[in-house]
């Protein structure tokens, strides 16, 4: 997995046109570090699996969150990550993990979870709207506004272009898990370089949108949502990032 050099520098996060959980808008230093390429897939997770014997939150509880023609959405008994792993989906984002599944694979690979100040610098590439410009997605820039079907609608990572940065699938496709804890009213108290997030919270951030996503908007780099801990979801799903002494690109 290819890890891409983020360069230190300073950017205007968040926005205040939308939810007031986007506001106010504050300047944050970012020190150098690193993020994957693309969303961990499948492929990749299912070499941490068994390597380690690792089982998901949604195999140990029986249950996850998925979509069923009868009906809609809901939980589904038995449903987890492996039953979307077919070898024609190898390179489609894993889903259905929840934040500890993401932080175990992390901690595994010597990694860690980016932070939500971090994601939002990497995908709007120093300072963007969306990850590819300002004009608003049309179904050509990423993965989104799909109907449900038996398997979620992902799509092959890579499949659209990149961003300034060089990374791929920042919005749509699927939902990525932050390290930090939400909190609608952290940007009102946030530290100006480096912000790790609340100490405590109920829910984790997660950020980019997906497949399932009508709204264009939710598709914004400063878009931010939220998900319990522990929920476990078919259009959700994460990558990694990573501190490293300064050098290039790195894979992994």
């Amino acid at each position: 997995m290819k890890l891409i050099k983020i360069p230190a520098g300073s950017f205007a996060m968040g926005s205040d046109q939308f939810g007031p959980f986007e506001s106010p808008i504050h300047n944050v230093y970012l020190s150098d570090f690193y993020l994957d390429e693309t969303p961990v897939t499948n492929r990749q997770f299912d070499l941490f699996a068994r390597a380690t014997g690792y089982r998901t939150d949604a195999e140990k509880l029986g249950t996850a969150w998925g979509y069923d023609r009868q009906t809609g959405y809901r939980n589904i008994a038995g449903l987890h990550w492996r039953q979307y792993h077919t070898p024609a989906r190898e390179d489609h984002p894993v889903v259905l993990v929840s934040w500890a599944d993401a932080h175990a694979f992390a901690t595994w690979a010597g990694k860690r979870l980016p932070t939500e100040a971090e994601w939002e610098y990497a995908a709007a590439g120093g300072s963007r709207r969306y990850p590819w410009g300002t004009t608003a997605p049309d179904g050509t820039q990423s993965n989104f506004a799909q109907p449900p079907g038996d398997l979620p609608p992902t799509t092959p990572v890579k499949k659209f272009p990149p961003n300034a940065f060089g990374l791929y699938d920042m919005v749509g496709n699927v939902w990525q898990w932050c390290a930090d804890w939400f909190s609608e009213t952290y940007y009102q108290c946030s530290a100006p370089t480096d912000p790790p997030g609340p100490a405590t919270g109920a829910t984790k951030v997660r950020r980019g949108g997906s497949w399932n996503v009508i709204q264009p908007f939710r598709l914004r780099c400063a878009n931010r949502g939220a998900m319990p801990i522990a929920m476990a979801a078919a259009n959700m799903g994460f990558r990694c990032a990573q501190t490293y002494p300064d050098h290039g690109d790195i894979t992994i």
